[in-house]
């Protein structure tokens, strides 16, 4: 659109104003739709992921005291905060949208490219540290699970759990506790109350097969702690593979962003000169 202007000693004015075309506008609302709909999915897998760091760190916690490597600790801690910081991020999107602020936007991608990072690195994690399991349990489950309880109370807590939670008893079977520093402090005892299937006080003075298990709780530990990993890896890859989408349609909707400003053009004509001001 022009405009014409004629103004004291022969100097002209021209207006001219640019406004995106009905095409372009439509790509921008759909942008911002597409956008719109992505975040969404997006402050859900955030969800996702805190709910299963959060769960592994309560529901799981006897897995934390009885390994002696933090691999697992660290990563229940960064899944806890790659989910919040997720949940952030999307609530960031939106105002940026709603805001129409290219600078929160620009936030918002550099953020989605970190957590991309972060979420890579604990699938990774996760996925190689399913192949150490079994050795590292064996290694050090037995000095754990057997030599430290009664001694620490966590470690006690834990053992009683998973010998509940598993029906198991002792690591490798329930002979274990024959040789334990606990069965020297309790002579009386054949393996703690935690073995017994109908567990109550004083149970586990027999070790007949009708009142304790004899399989032992190192098969049953690294299975699970193996699933558990696995789904971890699955879900963060998953999510961090979304985020890449997540980059490029935020590129899309922040050119789009900046075609849309309109722009005003002041061209001046002068002494036969024609001069631009915007």
């Amino acid at each position: 659109m022009e405009k014409h202007k004629e103004v004291a000693n022969g100097v002209k004015i021209k207006e001219i104003t640019k406004e995106s075309d009905k095409g372009e506008n439509c790509c921008a609302e759909f942008c911002k739709c597409l956008f719109g709909l992505y975040n969404l999915i997006f402050l859900l897998c955030g969800c996702l992921i805190c709910g299963l760091g959060v769960w592994t760190l309560t529901d799981k916690w006897c897995f934390l005291y009885l390994m002696e490597v933090n691999t697992y600790k660290v990563t229940a801690w960064l899944l806890t905060g790659t989910g919040m910081m997720s949940v952030l991020t999307a609530i960031l999107g939106y105002t940026a949208v709603v805001c129409e602020s290219r600078c929160l936007l620009g936030t918002y991608t550099v953020l989605i490219v970190l957590l991309f990072m972060m979420e890579s690195i604990i699938g990774l994690l996760s996925y190689v540290y399913q192949e150490q399991v079994a050795r590292d349990l064996g290694d050090s489950l037995e000095d754990i699970f057997i030599h430290r309880y009664d001694d620490d109370r966590d470690v006690s807590e834990a053992v009683d759990e998973v010998q509940q939670q598993f029906k198991c008893c002792g690591v490798s079977s329930f002979s274990d506790w024959s040789d334990s520093p606990w069965k020297m402090n309790n002579p009386g005892y054949a393996v703690p109350d935690s073995c017994c299937k109908t567990q109550s006080i004083g149970c586990g003075v027999r070790d007949h097969p009708s009142n304790i298990p004899y399989t032992g709780c190192i098969h049953r530990f690294t299975r699970e702690l193996s699933q558990e990993l696995y789904l971890v890896s699955l879900c963060s890859l998953g999510v961090a593979l979304l985020q890449v989408v997540g980059v490029i349609i935020t590129t899309c909707l922040f050119s789009r962003m900046k075609d849309k400003n309109k722009k005003v053009a002041r061209v001046v004509m002068k002494q036969g000169y024609w001069r631009t001001i915007y």
